[in-house]
């Protein structure tokens, strides 16, 4: 019986183009005055329930009367809409959509719409009492064999169909079925409202989209919602839901965003002020979505008629714009060129105190940031706080943010002791300002966390971090994106320090929110897959970690191009495992595709390009090839002592490693604080006899405090002392090692054992590199000789 009722209510026919317009034409005649108004459920109450209430059907069975072949066929395209809409509108987008379907030629076949208004009996409530199994089985399986789903959405600001649980369903249905296309969209009468908007304020655009949450919806019975929260959960999830979504409603709003701007062309406005007003707001759009290019052709158009109308204000604002186009596009010469432009007008039109100049300011200071000119874009940061803090005081939020981007560039340069005062800064006035419980001061956290995890104090930064979670937790809430963020620091911090097992657990909280929220295919959800990648490579787990960093890969080719610098980061993340695991030929393949991306997105004097030509370097010692790892090594070096300075942490360490290689170790005095994130430490050659020498070791608790001793490895153990000449203060049995592992980009040796990590550095006195000491440790724990 029950197989029946599936087979009764089974869904497998569909009106034609031409029944929806006699079904609009008669609307029309019936309510001449009122129609534009009528809500579908104004329909069905005025129109279809009195046309088929005496033969107790659906309005479908009038024309299957009327003409079976003609108006009635298959369905090819399954309706999801809202009843609140006006029912106009949304016959309007079925009539729109079929003739995109004609034009295109996409399908030779004729479109029958399976809408519900039609294809349900308006005399009785025929879904009412379908058990939930049905909906789970036979209409999902329906609307695969259809094809296709027709989303309308409106309005396109906080579309309704995304609060109603109901048509969550519909959508899930059809993105969860493989095979299925989702379209979506939205009626010609929205156009004029979403160019008004976008002239106004180009960010209601992305305002629109963060409001995409499927997880706001409600329904009328709290089973329904719970029945469709949990399968949407179970199946695609509510990231890749949203992500669908989002994706379509951004193709639609970016469409119709040019399409006002070719239709004032077309209509002969394109040498107004309001054309180009409007030119700048669509490139401003463009540029939010990433489409740099066209950004830039819309910035320019709008650049000459303001141009040739003398608007000097518009001028700088529009140079200002092209020159962050570029910042974002990674051409730093154009960008610059173009800001410092802006500025010259701005100094001349509004003084040194402009606030407009204080922007310019910021955005060079950026520029130079991302390009690797650590002590220009210090410089123009501190010029951008100095007239912001001018203005508007010291305790201003936006002077909090003009400490958060100096503290930034300190932090390119090395300076994490400048960088953590900035960002103390930066904190204190949130807190006075926002409040501790705020997501700005959350934020100031996380970059403290940052800055003092960058200098080696792992527990600080885990305190930060942990402010930051339950901060961004209470305002923002587990499953947030910015959550997620906290959790793969955690991780990083975790992993710095040598535990990788909890920085795994971390990592996987935030590859879960990602999934949740973003969806698979997306940039984040690549980040944590590749911090899980390495976390795996540290534990020695080679094959989990290429697992996850080629998903990491998988997803950013897709998402972001194959020519990204993220991209680049997980050849060169790739690179490391397969060198680790001594595969040099697949680790060199690897850096050099990372090498040659990031030398066309930053050029080769860049700091990022010498990190990739230092993993290059290492990979020709390990294999012996000393001349061509001098020559890699040697670039490196003259890069960063370009870019970064002389006495840059990173200059020093490609320099105690160029030493290295040329066999010069024992010239090698100076250590540095910190080397570059993408270098691995070389792997010396086996010991031959007992290892003994200066080391710092850092206090039992973690207080990052390092004291010298020295350090001997023999007879099976590791030992240290206050001297040579004194006895060992602890001896560390090797067999008991359970990891030893370089940390830190290199700088710090953690040796554990059950119930502790030990934690070294070199001392200026150290003959030996902590790689001597590493390979000492395992091959005496492995019991080799």
């Amino acid at each position: 019986m029950a197989d029946d009722d599936n087979d009764e209510h089974r869904l497998t026919d569909g009106v034609s183009v031409d029944a929806v317009k006699t079904f609009l034409a008669d609307l029309k005649k019936e309510f001449p005055d009122t129609y534009t108004e009528m809500t579908t459920e104004d329909a069905c109450k005025q129109l279809v329930v009195p046309r088929t209430q005496q033969d107790n059907c659906a309005y479908v069975d009038l024309l299957r009367k009327q003409s079976s072949h003609e108006h009635v066929g298959k369905a090819t395209v399954f309706v999801s809409h809202a009843w609140r809409y006006k029912i106009a509108d949304v016959l309007n987008v079925l009539l729109e959509f079929a003739e995109e379907q004609r034009a295109s030629k996409e399908d030779s076949q004729p479109v029958f719409f399976w809408f519900d208004l039609f294809m349900n009996n308006q005399n009785a409530n025929v879904t009412a009492n379908l058990p939930q199994e049905w909906w789970s089985t036979t209409f999902k399986e329906s609307i695969a064999n259809i094809g296709r789903v027709l989303l309308v959405l409106m309005p396109w600001r906080d579309p309704v169909p995304l609060t109603r649980a109901w048509c969550l369903w519909e959508i899930f249905c059809g993105i969860s079925n493989e095979g299925t296309e989702v379209n979506i969209r939205l009626p010609n009468s929205e156009e004029k409202a979403l160019e008004d908007a976008i002239s106004d304020n180009y960010e209601a655009v992305t305002d629109t989209l963060v409001r995409v949450q499927a997880e706001r919806a409600e329904a009328f019975n709290p089973r329904d919602k719970d029945m469709i929260f949990e399968a949407i959960q179970n199946g695609v999830g509510f990231g890749a839901l949203n992500q669908a979504v989002k994706d379509q409603l951004r193709a639609w709003c970016l469409e119709k965003a040019v399409a006002a701007v070719t239709g004032m062309h077309a209509r002969g406005e394109d040498k107004t002020e309001a054309f180009a007003r409007l030119c700048h707001q669509v490139g401003l759009v463009l540029r939010e979505f990433g489409e740099h290019d066209q950004a830039i052709a819309y910035y320019e158009a709008a650049l000459a008629l303001h141009a040739e109308a003398g608007n000097e204000g518009d001028v700088a604002a529009l140079k200002a714009s092209i020159g962050i186009a570029y910042t974002k596009k990674g051409e730093y010469d154009k960008a610059l060129g173009f800001l410092e432009a802006a500025l010259a007008i701005l100094l001349r039109t509004e003084g040194e105190n402009g606030d407009s100049v204080a922007t310019v300011y910021t955005n060079l200071g950026e520029a130079y940031d991302d390009k690797g000119e650590y002590d220009k874009a210090i410089e123009h940061h501190k010029k951008g706080l100095a007239i912001t803090a001018k203005k508007l005081g010291e305790q201003h939020v936006r002077t909090a943010v003009a400490y958060n981007n100096l503290g930034a560039a300190y932090h390119g340069k090395g300076e994490f002791d400048k960088a953590a005062e900035c960002y103390q800064k930066a904190l204190a006035i949130r807190v006075e300002a926002l409040g501790e419980k705020h997501p700005n001061t959350a934020a100031s956290y996380n970059n403290l966390g940052i800055a003092c995890s960058n200098d080696g104090q792992y527990d600080r930064a885990i305190e930060n971090y942990e402010k930051a979670k339950e901060v961004f937790v209470e305002t923002l809430g587990e499953t947030h994106p910015s959550t997620a963020s906290i959790y793969d620091n955690l991780g990083l911090a975790y992993a710095s320090n040598g535990d990788h097992d909890k920085a795994i657990e971390h990592y996987e909280k935030a590859l879960a929110i990602a999934l949740e929220r973003l969806g698979e295919k997306h940039p984040t959800t690549a980040q944590s897959y590749g911090n899980l990648g390495n976390a795996f490579d540290s534990k020695g787990d080679h094959d989990k970690a290429i697992e996850y960093l080629e998903k990491a890969l998988a997803i950013r080719v897709e998402t972001l191009g194959d020519k990204h610098p993220s991209t680049a980061s997980t050849y060169n993340n790739l690179g490391n495992v397969y060198k680790s695991n001594g595969e040099y030929d697949k680790a060199n393949a690897f850096y050099e595709k990372d090498l040659s991306i990031t030398v066309e997105a930053f050029g080769e004097k860049h700091p990022s390009t010498a990190m990739t030509l230092a993993n290059i370097a290492l990979v020709h010692d390990e294999r012996g090839n000393k001349e061509q790892a001098c020559d890699y090594m040697q670039r490196v070096v003259d890069i960063f002592t370009e870019t970064l300075g002389p006495d840059h942490p990173n200059t020093h360490r490609a320099e105690a490693d160029l030493r290295r290689i040329r066999g010069d170790r024992a010239d090698d005095t100076s250590q540095p604080k910190q080397a570059h994130q993408q270098q691995q430490q070389p792997i010396s050659g086996h010991p031959t006899k007992p290892l003994a020498g200066w080391l710092q070791k850092r206090g039992r608790w973690r207080r990052a405090a390092y004291r010298p001793f020295w350090c001997k490895a023999e007879d099976g153990h590791l030992e240290y002392g206050e001297s040579a000449d004194r006895a060992a203060k602890r001896r560390i049995p090797l067999s008991t090692v359970q990891s030893a592992e370089l940390t830190q980009g290199g700088e710090e040796l953690h040796v554990t054992v059950p119930g502790r990590t030990f934690v070294f550095r070199l001392d200026d006195r150290s003959e030996l590199t902590l790689a001597d000491w590493r390979n000492a440790i395992k091959m005496g724990a492995s019991g080799e000789k």
